[in-house]
């Protein structure tokens, strides 16, 4: 063997190249009609009642829509939701002319009906998904346009638990601060009490209030989806209760360092059943409860 066989180099491999070789550029590409496509978005109406609407206004109701799916839940308008819209329709001396947030808002329906009677500046936020902020933008331009127009309606996408920074900029300022903060059907996250209690504790104004809405109920076909067509429920579709111990873990939380929240409750109310086809206990899956924090 010669010497120049021996210094010959090895031919130079592109490795590129060669991974387009082995790994065709388009194999994590889903072929069509993989997934089936996301529902189209839905909207539903809330009414309000004749005795809460104030003189002089022609908003009778509003309509939110809401995204197709979502991991988040942002696809249905849940009863605290409603609940909590209509308490506060009621209770209009908690926000007129004060700073509202609503955390994880998605339809943003509590927030909306701060802003139509009269709040100071109404903040609404949710994780920051394009589609979930493109769709409380949209909702804020529809029933409350004139109140988006003129910045007293800011949309902010927030992650709880992290600097608040954004959020007091949308009021104006460092030194500005909220004096009433929604949590509307949240407390379900359980991993994210904390991160919630940290928000809301860094936003709230002294003297503000947090109010809270519940029910202590989820249902199974959130979880494991919707049974096919004509099928009867299995036990893998029965009534799924949520860990009543686990909700309350929030207020006991609340209460503690470095918190230090006082809690009363406000009031509970029964609703229709959002899955009627569910056969748990209806009391449970109907009920709101409704809490405030200071």
């Amino acid at each position: 063997m010669s010497a120049e066989t021996l210094a010959k180099p090895d031919p130079v491999v592109n490795a590129e190249e060669d991974d387009e070789d082995i790994l065709p550029a388009d194999m994590f590409e889903e072929p069509a009609g993989f997934r089936p496509p996301s529902p189209p978005p839905t909207s539903e109406e809330f009414i309000r009642e004749p005795e809460h609407i104030g003189e002089g206004t022609l908003i009778y109701s509003l309509e939110v829509r809401l995204v197709g799916r979502h991991s988040l839940w942002a696809h249905k308008l849940w009863n605290a939701g409603l609940s909590m819209t209509k308490y506060l329709d009621k209770h209009k001396d908690l926000y007129v002319g004060k700073r509202v947030l609503e955390l994880g808002a998605a339809a943003s329906l509590p927030s909306l009906i701060c802003a139509v009677n009269g709040a100071k500046k109404v903040v609404i936020t949710d994780y920051p998904d394009p589609e979930l902020i493109n769709n409380m933008h949209h909702n804020a331009a529809q029933n409350a346009p004139d109140a988006l127009a003129d910045g007293v309606v800011q949309i902010v996408g927030f992650q709880w638990g992290t600097p608040i920074d954004d959020l007091l900029t949308a009021l104006g300022g460092p030194t500005e601060k909220f004096d009433l903060i929604l949590l509307a059907d949240l407390i379900f996250n359980h991993t994210e009490h904390q991160n919630l209690l940290k928000s809301c504790r860094e936003a709230l104004a002294p003297g503000g209030l947090v109010i809270t809405t519940f029910t202590q109920y989820v249902s199974p076909f959130l979880i494991f989806g919707a049974p096919p067509d004509n099928v009867s429920l299995t036990p893998q579709y029965s009534h799924v209760v949520k860990w009543s111990d686990r909700d309350d873990k929030f207020f006991e939380y609340a209460v503690e360092e470095p918190y230090k929240f006082q809690v009363e409750k406000i009031y509970e109310e029964r609703w229709s059943a959002m899955f009627p086809n569910d056969t748990g206990d209806e009391d449970v899956r109907s009920t709101v409860h409704a809490f405030k924090l200071w």
